[in-house]
């Protein structure tokens, strides 16, 4: 594959942008004594401070020399409120609510749930490695839920992971419709952008709009909040999995960032939130790599026999 040391380096930083999202977040709930964030006023906060980059970023973007026409408009303003309140909320609370191992590991099972719902959507039967896969994966969820098997791991936390997965398929496809007729940067900076707008409006709205001074509390927050939550989420993360993509392709670097995010969260459990990985973590994670590589890996064709 050209330029394959590249693209495995932008693969790994991409996976670490991603997987560094539940363990930092816990960090940050935890910080001051929990005085300083919660699920919502994280989300709130992470919003305010990524508008400029997005504003940035879409003036660099933005389609020249063509109109969107209302209906796009419409359907972006649909993802922006998928991934705001959505994709960015739900994940910020439940991993308030359970572990990060659990948030981590529950977030791989998107490709086999997006190959699920494209096939109810469009009316595509699955292939037998699929339901595989999806066997696979909902199997990992079944063995962390049932097990409560990791420290600070609940029910509730769970299933709000499950309907983020759900939220994520249905971002996913419209994505997929919407980058058809219109650049993928511009698709991804519109309707993230519109999302953090979502977040920021109603939180301001809300009376919880002074979470937005909150990551200055101390130089370590700061750190935390301002390098994980804005610059390698809105920033590293995106444009390191556009550069894998591009020098590669989406398969490669969708299945390669989930894995490096997938490792990545679980040794940032360990290490920043001192979770402790149980052999019922353990199984649900072979479980889930497995769902990943059914779903990516094609097997190769044999070789037609020599006259």
């Amino acid at each position: 594959m050209k330029g394959s040391p590249l693209v495995f380096a932008l693969v790994v930083v991409a996976g670490l942008a991603w997987g560094l999202n539940a363990p930092v977040s816990k960090v940050l709930y935890a910080a001051a004594g929990g005085s300083l964030f919660d699920g919502v006023t994280l989300v709130v906060a992470r919003g305010f401070w990524s508008l400029p980059l997005f504003a940035v970023a879409a003036l660099a973007v933005w389609p020249r020399g063509r109109s969107i026409v209302p209906l796009d408009a419409w359907r972006l303003a649909w993802l922006g409120l998928l991934f705001g309140p959505g994709l960015t909320g739900l994940y910020a609370v439940a991993s308030q609510w359970t572990s990060a191992a659990h948030v981590v590991l529950i977030s791989g099972l998107t490709p086999p749930a997006t190959a699920l719902l494209e096939s109810m959507v469009r009316r595509k039967p699955l292939r037998g490695r699929a339901w595989l896969s999806i066997a696979c994966g909902v199997g990992g969820v079944a063995v962390l839920s049932a097990t409560r098997s990791s420290h600070g791991s609940t029910p509730q936390g769970d299933a709000l992971m499950i309907a983020w997965i759900a939220i994520y398929a249905l971002f996913a496809l419209g994505t997929r419709e919407l980058t058809a007729r219109y650049p993928s940067a511009f698709v991804s900076v519109a309707s993230t952008g519109l999302g953090s707008v979502i977040v920021t409006v109603v939180g301001m709205a809300a009376g919880v709009g002074g979470a937005i001074a909150h990551p200055f509390a101390t130089p370590q927050v700061a750190w935390a909040f301002f390098g994980e939550m804005v610059v390698a989420l809105g920033l590293i993360g995106p444009i390191a999995n556009v550069m894998a993509i591009r020098r590669s392709n989406a398969t490669i670097a969708t299945t390669g960032g989930l894995y490096a995010a997938v490792a990545t969260g679980l040794i940032a459990a360990v290490a920043l939130v001192h979770e402790q990985l149980t052999p019922s973590v353990l199984l649900s994670g072979a479980l889930l790599a497995a769902s990943l590589a059914l779903m990516f890996v094609k097997p190769q064709p044999r070789p037609a026999p020599r006259p």
